[in-house]
């Protein structure tokens, strides 16, 4: 554009903008607000932005723990096997090489004969299969024999108690003779139906109304709701004194396990509470889970000073006058959940656990002690990375902070160290708590075969014949046999050979 050489051309020019420029002010000044209301949206937006990224860390944590909830299994949680959908790997890995079955030195129970029968059968010829003569005076041999177990036609045995009198012929004094002290009514059931049933109800987890089936159908009698509660209270007070035995053997072992799991007594949520080793079974029931249960004088934990075996729950930690030990089988669960989730550290420590497991034995034995040292820093390494690895806790506007469960592993880790490498350092600490775990099994098992138990003291009279049975089994004696002698009166034989 060729501009003009003249001043007033030029002013012409310069007002002619300037009304332009005024004509399009007001279309300025709306472009200038909307800029302003659109700055206003994006902050808004911006905001809206930054609340959807947390909420978006928020539902990726949730779905991390629901997949982790769904993925659950033996193997990297507590659940029982009978609840996976499909065979998982062991815990721990098996030898290479091993064959299927009973191994060198175990005791199986194939069936062999005995010197003693009940009866004979004889089998022979009447006549002779060459010539057909018959048999006269020919001498017999046992050539082969066969053995048969099985048991006698099922039947009830009645024995009727009479009381006599006579007079003497002297002074015609009537004498009169007395019933046993047991034989109190005009007809009772004896001390071997009653041991039979308690052992069913408690030992062998059958219902009560199945039992009355059972007896109904082998025997032919009808066991009422009354009798069978009757039963099962005479049982629980004659076994009295042998929990109090157990008690205070448990008491003075060098290693005691211990564990809990929720029993129903009715609709009401209860604990039963098992403290054991692999000589001796103690169960309880208690209303609470935690300290409050082994704070009462059920538990022997209060006055416990050696080695007490268990998972990482917070309240066995509270009583300092034994030491303790944390099942190695728990962490290797937890860290495998971990794993299956991407954890780097968990994998390093899994393989740590593992060694140190192969090292000591498999926990029968102690690492020497020029070696725990290496050990040590090794751990504090693994934690140190574990700390970088893991995401730090979420603030919450009340409460604790939301922490990870690998956050979560990692803080009982720092602060359990002791307990942790308590089996490697100690050759009578076992790597895990499976016996407790054993021991307690059957009463999830009873849960679900009777539903729940009808009353607190039904709950109390299953632990404590159960922690009979399971001592006497443990300690390789008839539980039947015993039982019949403690409901007799006597002293069972377990405790008379020093069990």
């Amino acid at each position: 554009m060729e501009l003009p050489n003249d001043i007033t051309t030029c002013h012409r020019i310069i007002l002619d903008l300037v009304s332009a420029l005024e004509g399009i002010k007001p279309q300025l000044e709306g472009y200038i607000h909307q800029l302003e209301v659109y700055r206003g949206q994006i902050e808004v937006y911006r905001g809206q932005i930054e609340a959807q990224r947390g909420q978006i860390d928020q539902l990726e944590l949730r779905v991390k723990d629901l997949e982790s909830q769904i993925n659950q299994n033996s193997r990297n949680s507590s659940r029982p096997p009978s609840t996976d959908w499909k065979k998982s790997k062991p815990a721990f890995p098996r030898g290479a090489g091993g064959k299927i079955g009973g191994k060198k030195g175990h005791d199986g129970g194939t069936l062999k004969m005995v010197s003693q029968v009940d009866d004979t059968v004889y089998h022979r010829l009447e006549v002779c299969s060459h010539c057909g003569k018959a048999h006269f005076q020919e001498p017999l041999n046992v050539h082969a024999r066969r053995q048969v177990f099985d048991i006698p036609l099922p039947r009830i045995e009645v024995t009727e108690h009479q009381v006599l009198t006579w007079t003497c012929c002297g002074c015609q004094h009537e004498n009169r003779g007395s019933f046993p002290a047991d034989v109190t009514s005009a007809t009772q059931y004896g001390p071997r139906l009653q041991t039979m049933s308690v052992l069913f109800n408690n030992a062998y987890c059958i219902p009560r109304n199945k039992i009355q089936q059972i007896f109904k159908d082998l025997y032919g009698v009808t066991l009422n709701e009354g009798t069978l509660q009757n039963q099962q209270q005479s049982a629980y007070e004659a076994l009295a004194e042998d929990e109090a035995h157990i008690k205070s053997c448990l008491s003075q072992s060098p290693v005691v396990h211990f564990d809990e799991t929720g029993v129903y007594v009715g609709s009401q949520r209860l604990w039963k509470h098992a403290i054991s080793n692999e000589r001796y079974t103690y169960l309880f029931v208690h209303p609470k889970r935690g300290m409050a249960a082994h704070e009462e004088d059920l538990s022997i934990l209060p006055a416990f000073k050696n080695w007490a075996v268990h998972d990482c729950w917070t309240s066995y930690f509270h009583f300092l006058l034994c030491r303790h030990a944390v099942c190695g089988a728990h962490l290797l669960r937890e860290l495998t959940a971990l794993i299956e989730q991407g954890s780097k550290w968990a994998k390093e420590f899994h393989a740590f656990l593992l060694d140190l497991y192969q090292r000591s034995d498999k926990g029968r034995a102690s690492i020497p002690t020029a070696q725990r040292a290496r050990i040590r820093a090794q751990y504090k390494a693994l934690l140190q990375k574990a700390d970088k690895e893991e995401p730090p806790p979420i603030p919450k506007p009340r409460g604790k902070p939301k922490k990870t469960k690998g956050r979560n592993l990692l803080d009982r880790l720092t602060k359990y160290q002791k307990a942790v490498l308590a089996f490697a350092f100690h050759c009578a600490v076992p790597f895990t708590n499976n016996q407790a775990e054993r021991d307690i099994r059957p009463a999830k098992t009873k849960m679900k075969v009777s539903g729940c138990f009808r009353t607190m003291q039904g709950a109390k009279i299953y632990a404590r014949v159960q922690s009979f049975a399971s001592t006497v089994r443990k300690l390789q004696f008839n539980p039947f046999n015993e039982l019949f002698t403690v409901l007799t009166g006597g002293k069972p034989e377990y405790r008379l050979a020093g069990g």
